[in-house]
């Protein structure tokens, strides 16, 4: 018996973990419309859409109508290619998909022959028509780029619209659209991380994650539908790392000390300093396990610190015993 229950169990957790996924949170999307010059609509026109770095590939035909629709792609570069009998081919390289954004597309084809193409490269942002939502995506550059103290992902939300820092540019002072603290929304991957606070290594932070573990993140302020978020605050989407087909790593170190440091007042008649040294460090490593098939990605960050205080205490002198024996109630 225990044994049948032992096979029934796991063949639960095989079929759950083979469904497929359909939301959003941590997805992007791409839909729009094929025309040709004249501006009628293309039915049945080829769109493949592939991922630069994993080479991920998703293809669908457009409509009667011309309009085609790719749900649930993970945030990255993609190469989009549109094909239909008897027009030119076209090709648009470089569009950037960022995380619970649903782009839109449209797409022209020239009529001309089958060998003839039309290629676009360094395309920009492709409009949102889907979304009145008010917020910003923070793209890995911005991550990888700008200064952090800490390493504090979350100092950068500070710059997205709507966002009110009451002093501190961390998790626990940034608001947004004059909501509360605790009425902000937070997801990793698209799995709920709201309730995850005061972690040990950083009290302040709601949800520590490495940026180098990061591919990037959305902020929505409002005018965001009900899939994003359950409160009434800012809807923090983060979309995490995956390999691709290049292998690739990084390492780093930051130390701090108190070399450099200048004495505390109270510390002027103690011949000996209180010591400082803080050490934040830590790795990736990323690549394919089976050519646009599967990828692993590593990750790992600590941070170890010894802080020596000095903690002030009152000894009372001979004068002031007196005084306090003196004023005693009998």
């Amino acid at each position: 018996m225990q044994a049948i229950r032992r096979l029934l169990m796991i063949s639960t957790l095989v079929l759950a973990s083979s469904c497929p996924c359909k939301g959003q949170i941590d997805r992007t999307g791409l839909n729009g419309t094929v025309r040709d010059s004249a501006g009628r609509p293309i039915v049945g026109a080829r769109i493949m859409v592939t991922l630069s770095a994993t080479g991920l590939r998703r293809e669908t035909a457009s409509s009667q109508g011309g309009a085609y629709d790719i749900p649930a792609l993970p945030a990255g570069v993609y190469r989009v290619f549109c094909a239909a009998p008897n027009f030119k081919e076209s090709v648009l390289e470089g569009l950037r998909q960022t995380v619970g954004r649903t782009q839109t597309l449209d797409i022209m084809l020239g009529v001309g022959g089958v060998a003839e193409s039309v290629t676009v490269s360094g395309a920009g942002s492709a409009l949102d028509k889907t979304s009145a939502t008010l917020g910003e995506s923070t793209e890995p550059k911005q991550v990888r780029e700008l200064p952090l103290n800490g390493r504090n992902w979350s100092t950068l939300t500070a710059l997205v619209p709507g966002a009110i820092d009451s002093g501190g540019s961390n998790q626990r002072s940034i608001r947004f659209a004059g909501r509360g603290l605790d009425d902000n929304n937070f997801t990793f991957d698209g799995i709920d991380a709201t309730n995850i606070v005061n972690q040990a290594q950083q009290p302040f932070v709601r949800l520590a994650i490495p940026i180098d573990a990061i591919e990037e993140f959305t902020v929505s302020t409002m005018l965001f539908t009900a899939d994003a978020g359950s409160t009434p605050g800012g809807a923090i989407s983060v979309a995490s790392k995956s390999g691709t087909n290049a292998l690739r790593g990084s390492v780093f170190e930051y130390l701090r000390n108190g070399v450099f440091d200048a004495r505390q007042p109270i510390d002027a008649l103690n011949p000996t300093k209180p010591g400082f040294r803080l050490n934040q460090f830590g790795g990736t490593v990323g690549g394919p396990i089976r050519r646009d098939r599967s990828f692993y990605f590593l990750n790992y960050e600590g941070l170890r610190q010894s802080l020596g205080q000095t903690l002030p205490g009152f000894v009372p002198s001979d004068t002031f015993r007196s005084q306090v024996a003196q004023r005693r109630p009998i």
